[in-house]
């Protein structure tokens, strides 16, 4: 009987340490769990945080600037000085002269971290402003698109060329080879657009537009002198449709002498 007891006692007493040790081994891998977790949060927040710190805002900026002035060709020389002083550069330099006045259109590719400045040497130079405008286009959010694109597909063409690699089969290889070609020139065709972004955010893009009045706003010689080109031209197109009218010329010409011809007859 005391064996039987002793025995029973025994197997109690491993059934409570095997419980207590379950519990000890699960309130562990509980707080493990715990420490893991908030590991891997912290880890997230710290790579979040750094992303979007390494992340720098991504702007296109345009603009335009119209305005007077009473020396064209000295107005003409500060810009280009101004451009020079700011690192730009000159993409398109044009003038025009109407109704006796010079006006001058240019293009400027300047820094964009210049390009305040240079707007504001230009518009210093201005005698009578007519109108400026400044465009600001953030393309970040497309600008990360494209790079996560590109590193997508250059990934997968790498696996591609391990695949091609392995490959026995003909056909696998040429299937394989078709679907790298594509992909190689989806990767062209994204890099050209990363390519043409980055250039339009590292150098923004400025039109200048400016006017010299001559005394005379009117320009009475320009327009006798053209009026004297127009008559000309209208004389010139007048006989040019006559000449369409030919037949019927001649006809009345053949009528004319006819009837001339049957007066003097019944005269006779």
């Amino acid at each position: 009987m005391k064996r039987t007891f002793s025995f029973f006692t025994l197997l109690v007493l491993l059934f409570m340490a095997a419980c207590s040790r379950d519990k000890a081994t699960s309130m562990e891998a509980v707080a493990l769990d715990d420490i893991e977790g908030q590991r891997l949060n912290n880890t997230d927040n710290t790579e979040i945080s750094e992303r979007n710190t390494d992340i720098q805002r991504k702007i296109i900026k345009e603009g335009n600037i119209r305005f007077e002035t009473t020396n064209s060709e000295k107005t003409r020389g500060i810009i280009l000085s101004s451009v020079k002083e700011n690192n730009g550069y000159i993409s398109s330099d044009n003038a025009s002269n109407y109704d006796g006045n010079t006006e001058y259109r240019m293009t400027i590719r300047v820094p964009s971290d210049h390009f305040d400045r240079l707007l504001e040497d230009i518009s210093r130079s201005a005698q009578k402003l007519d109108s400026k405008n400044i465009n600001a286009l953030d393309v970040t959010e497309e600008f990360v698109d494209i790079e996560a694109r590109i590193k997508a597909k250059k990934e997968l063409e790498d696996r591609y060329r391990e695949l091609l690699k392995k490959a026995v089969k003909v056909d696998e290889m040429l299937t394989i080879e078709r679907e790298i070609g594509t992909l190689r020139t989806d990767i062209e065709s994204i890099e050209g657009r990363l390519r043409y972004l980055k250039s339009k955010v590292a150098y923004s893009t400025l039109t200048v537009v400016f006017y010299e009045k001559t005394a005379s706003s009117f320009g009475f010689w320009h327009k006798f002198v053209h009026a004297i080109q127009n008559g000309w031209t209208n004389v010139l197109w007048f006989f040019i449709g006559l000449t369409h009218l030919w037949p019927f010329l001649l006809i009345g010409v053949i009528i004319i002498i006819v009837v001339r011809r049957v007066k003097r007859s019944g005269k006779k």
